[in-house]
């Protein structure tokens, strides 16, 4: 016998109606299970704990406080299983209603009235001329790279005959008290090594550092900047008192075959400036690569009309919240610390993110149109691809995982996802890349140059694929909560 069945009935708005039936076996089955709990915590004289028959139980405590009890436990079991076999994306708290009760004869029947994903009118997303920047590498940009490297490889030497310049290295013992009088902890040290220009210090601090010789002292006065870490220096003077003991410049090696060898695993320098060449090109083609997919997102998007509810938009900003929450995390600082320092909350960043949780959740709804509209989905190799992603490290097989994933429905929100990439794969190939207009070229700002990545060719025995997809699910077995109320009462 069937568990349950489902109906969904389209209301006004984005609302469905969603009449679900309860086989008798699935209310006895829940119902049994609320006996055995309380078996184990009802005291009965007579009877050993976990041994006391169903009626005297039923007796004790009452048939229909056992039933209540069992309502509210398969409730929500019964809601989550019917929306996954219903493929509805609800996004906010259904209202539960039911006229009878629990029969473990008859069943139970129950409705739920609940809002889910609005549906996006598309404008034109097929052949839409897109602009896409051209992947430009100069010799200058080749040089620039290989400059790097040598300073990765660069030794120090002593300094001779001249003061301290900015880039170069100096030992140093100094101290520091307030103008007022008295030391000021944590403000010395000894043999200490400092990059002049770097910015590891007050700014101030290094500015007096360049023209010393080397055995030099000197004493200045600095004053800390208003929006300083440590409050209690804020906008406060003090007189540091300084000895340069040594200087120190970086000295580069030639760059010829020997570097070429000691860098990488080319034989000569040209053979190492094409791969530093080839390298540069592919990660400007993969920026590039990445600009024009957002811009056709970006035009379809603008071509289409859909309305984005304030419910998904809060937890949109909720979960950009947990990521940026998460990736501090990540780097050893708790998000309670950041916040304090920051003089800030999550409430103020949710705030901040809200903007763009509003975007992304648009362009969301609008690749699931032109997924619906093409007929793309992910499909089960796909998700099961990325499960096994989820289950490396863990002790349980991607198996197991997807399993708990379809009774919670995460394994639908991971198949949405990468839905949605195909989407979007599918609007780019399907888009007419032009060049860029002149003017918007000249707007670039400077720092937005072709990156590089630290993996230089050669180096390493492999690379990662940067344009692979990666997509994070949450698996949990916890249910969500609902509301309900009991009809006619």
């Amino acid at each position: 016998m069937e568990r349950m069945t489902a109906n969904v009935t389209k209301l006004e708005g984005n609302k469905v109606r969603l009449d679900v039936e309860v086989s008798p076996e699935a209310v006895r089955k829940g119902v049994e299970a609320k006996v055995r709990e309380l078996r184990r915590d009802v005291r009965v004289p007579g009877f050993r704990p976990g041994r006391a028959p169903r009626r005297v139980i039923e007796n004790r405590v009452g048939r229909d406080y056992i039933y209540m009890e069992a309502l509210q436990e398969e409730l929500p079991r019964w809601y989550s299983e019917a929306v996954v076999e219903s493929n509805l994306r609800p996004i906010d708290r259904p209202e539960i209603h039911f006229d009878e009760p629990l029969d473990e004869q008859k069943g139970f029947k129950f409705s739920a009235t609940v809002e889910v994903r609005p549906e996006a009118t598309l404008g034109p997303y097929k052949g839409l001329e897109v602009p896409r920047r051209e992947v430009e590498i100069s010799e200058e940009n080749v040089e620039e790279t290989m400059e790097e490297l040598r300073g990765q490889f660069a030794t120090l030497a002593a300094a001779e005959g001249r003061p301290v310049q900015e880039g170069d290295f100096v030992i140093l013992d100094y101290a520091g008290e307030r103008m007022t009088g008295g030391s000021l902890e944590g403000a010395e040290a000894e043999d200490y090594m400092l990059e002049v220009g770097r910015g590891e210090l007050l700014e101030d601090f290094e500015k007096n550092l360049v023209g010393m010789n080397a055995g030099e002292r000197k004493q200045f006065a600095v004053t800390f900047p208003a929006d300083y870490e440590e409050e209690a220096l804020r906008g406060q003077s003090v007189l540091f008192r300084v000895h340069v003991k040594e200087i120190k410049e970086r000295e580069l090696p030639p760059l010829d075959d020997e570097f070429a060898k000691e860098a990488s695993e080319f034989e000569t320098v040209e053979e190492f400036r094409v791969a530093i060449r080839e390298q540069l090109e592919a990660e400007a083609e993969r920026r590039v690569a990445g600009e024009f997919r957002g811009r056709v997102l970006e035009v379809v998007a603008e071509g289409a009309e859909v309305e984005v509810p304030e419910v998904m938009v809060e937890e949109k900003a909720e979960e950009m919240v947990e990521s940026f929450e998460r990736s501090i995390r990540s780097q050893g600082i708790e998000p309670e610390q950041y916040y304090r320092f920051a003089g800030s909350s999550p409430e103020e960043v949710k705030e901040r993110v809200r903007d763009d949780a509003t975007d992304t959740v648009q362009k969301e709804l609008v690749l699931d149109g032109v997924a619906a509209a093409e007929g793309i989905t992910a499909g089960e190799e796909a998700v099961m691809h990325e499960i096994g992603h989820l289950a490396e490290g863990s002790d349980r097989s991607p198996e197991e995982i997807a399993e708990t994933m379809r009774k919670n429905g995460t394994f639908q929100l991971l198949e949405e996802e990468l839905t949605r990439q195909k989407a979007l794969d599918f609007l780019v190939e399907n888009a007419v890349p032009v060049p860029m207009p002149e003017e918007v070229e000249a707007e670039e700002p400077e720092d937005q140059e072709v990156p590089v990545d630290d993996d230089v060719p050669g180096t390493e025995e492999s690379e990662l694929d940067a344009g692979e997809a990666r997509v994070e699910a949450s698996v949990q077995v916890g249910e969500a909560p609902v509301e309900h109320t009991r009809g006619e009462e």
